[in-house]
This record gives C-alpha cells, sequence and structure tokens, in this order.
C-alpha cells in the first residue's frame, strides 16, 4: 500500500524535490498531493525579469505545466494556502477547508521579500499601497507590466540590490519607464497622498517617482511552521538529512530552511537538498547527506540565482 505523501509548496524547492522523488521510483511508492499558492504548476521565477522586457512569454518560464501533474497522478491544490498542520494526528489544514491525512510531510514554503520599514509604505488598512511592488513571482511581474504601460507612469525607482533590482531596473526600462535604481542610499519615505509621488532618503535631495519596485532581499516562509509547533528560527531547522529537528516524519527544502545555521536565496543549495531529501525519503541512500552548499548565504540583498540549464 502506498504513503500518503503530502508537500506543501508547488515552486522550485518543492517541485524539484518531487522530480527528485520520482526519478527513484516514488511513483509506487507514494500518493502525492500538493499544495501551491499560486494558481499554476511549477515556473521558473529567476527568469521573471525576460517577462519584463518581453523576451519570455509567461508560458517560457513554466517547468512543470499543469498536465505533469496529471500525468504523474499527482493531486495539486493550486491557489490553496496551508495554514496549519497537527502533526500528532498528520493532518494538513488549507485554507479553503480541506484537511488532508500525510505519512510523511515536506515543507517547501519558499521565501517573501523584505520590505523595509519606509513612512508611507502601506494604506491605512495595512495594505500595500498603489504602485509599489515586490518581484518575487509571476503575478508580481504582470502587475508591474499592466502599471507601467499606463499612459500617466512616466518614471520608477527600485529600492534594493541583489540580481532582482538590476532586472526589474532593465525590464521597467523595456517598457518605456525612465528609471532609479538606489542600493547605497536608506529610503526613509514613500510620498504622496492618493497616488505615489517620489521617495524620501536619510541622506539625499527628494527623489520624483510614480511607481516604486522594492527588490531589498527575502525571508523565509515559517508562519505554517511556526503555528505548528516546528522548530523555527531564522528558518525551519533541519539536519543534514533535511529532517525538520525532532520530528521523524517531517522534512523541509528549500529558502525556507535553516541548515547548520544558515538560510540560502539562491538554487543550487536547493537542488542538492532535494536530492538529499528524496534518496531519505525513497530509502535508496540512507547514508546520503546535506553538508551546506558553498555559495553565499541569504542576506538582506539575497535573491535567486539562475540555474543551469535555464531550469
Amino acid at each position: 500500500m502506498k504513503q500518503r505523501l503530502v508537500v506543501i509548496g508547488n515552486g522550485m524547492a518543492g517541485a524539484r524535490a518531487v522530480e527528485e522523488i520520482l526519478a527513484r521510483g516514488g511513483a509506487d511508492m507514494f500518493q502525492i498531493t500538493m499544495f501551491g499558492d499560486e494558481p499554476y504548476g511549477n515556473y521558473n521565477r529567476t527568469r521573471l525579469g525576460r517577462v519584463l522586457t518581453g523576451e519570455d512569454s509567461e508560458t517560457d518560464l513554466v517547468i512543470n505545466p499543469l498536465q505533469w501533474y496529471r500525468q504523474h497522478d499527482i493531486a495539486l491544490h493550486t491557489g490553496r494556502r496551508v495554514e496549519r498542520v497537527d502533526k500528532f494526528s498528520r493532518h494538513v489544514f488549507a485554507s479553503n477547508g480541506r484537511v488532508v491525512e500525510y505519512d510523511l510531510l515536506i515543507i517547501a514554503t519558499g521565501s517573501h521579500s523584505f520590505l523595509p520599514p519606509m513612512d508611507g509604505l502601506h494604506t491605512p488598512s495595512g495594505t500595500i499601497r498603489h504602485g509599489v511592488f515586490t518581484f518575487r513571482t509571476l503575478d508580481d511581474a504582470r502587475r508591474m507590466v499592466q502599471f507601467a504601460r499606463q499612459k500617466d507612469h512616466h518614471r520608477a525607482a527600485v529600492i534594493g540590490g541583489g540580481p532582482f533590482g538590476p532586472e526589474a531596473a532593465h525590464g521597467l526600462e523595456a517598457q518605456g519607464l525612465e528609471v532609479e535604481v538606489h542600493a547605497g542610499s536608506r529610503t526613509t519615505a514613500i510620498l504622496g497622498s492618493d497616488r505615489i509621488a517620489g521617495l524620501g532618503f536619510r541622506d539625499q535631495p527628494n527623489l520624483d517617482c510614480d511607481m516604486v519596485v522594492v527588490t531589498a532581499g527575502i525571508r523565509p516562509n515559517v508562519d505554517v511552521a511556526v503555528v505548528s509547533g516546528l522548530a523555527v528560527e531564522r528558518g525551519i531547522v533541519v539536519d543534514d538529512h533535511l529532517r525538520v529537528m525532532d520530528e521523524e516524519e517531517i522534512y523541509a527544502v528549500g529558502e525556507c530552511v535553516q541548515h547548520r545555521g544558515e538560510v540560502y536565496g539562491t538554487v543550487p543549495p536547493l537542488w542538492e537538498q532535494a536530492a538529499v531529501l528524496a534518496d531519505h525519503v525513497t530509502g535508496v541512500d540512507r547514508s546520503s547527506m546535506y553538508l551546506g552548499t558553498r555559495t553565499l548565504p541569504l542576506n538582506t540583498a539575497g535573491a535567486l540565482l539562475a540555474p543551469a540549464g535555464g531550469k
């Protein structure tokens, strides 16, 4: 009888882990269920800048289309966030009320854009102001293109460094906007009332703009782990087998993970972690260990780097 394997997260880490499990005969071992926040199959977010410039279509980014999940008999719940895990009864609880039981669980919740504290960033209700964008998802790229193409928008400012900052700037320039990148200045405020009017700085004159993109780094998504009583510090704490600390049936992989004190925001660690996890989950190689990756750890300027082969 197949074991029930549930994967929370359908991004590059979660989908890669499932690919590695399938490559080790996992289809014969597991009944696989996946949950993803976004309403799509898995796509390559490292190429989002090419969507901004128009060099790639949204379809070009797809790694695993929805048909791939059906072909591998994977139950995929798109646009569904898992809100908590009951590790004692081994159930996950999704935002739409769906409850799924598991024998083994993989958490691959990824990361989110870091928004540094700035006056005027949020509306009175707490939402991000219209005209302010992060750059992490396909929906982010789509909204940025739509906003940039409106005839009364002429000048954008990109706050932050890392690979995604220049990519955002280049993409918006391709959409016809004048772009300013601010990586070395402390932004203190987003100006304007009804619409964005500019940026205020601690040590420079104000800058006029009508669109702001924040690429100031990323932070691990750990909310579901915290609520569920799992070991969390900067990220979800895992051992060298990618098993969550003090848990026998729960693994974690990708940008949400903290391993030996490090969290990573690049693709090579994700690939290496997924392979080790798959070795253990399938039993193909119980001696397999992840010992860390020789790459830059995640910091305030962290972002994904393009993986080899364009995937």
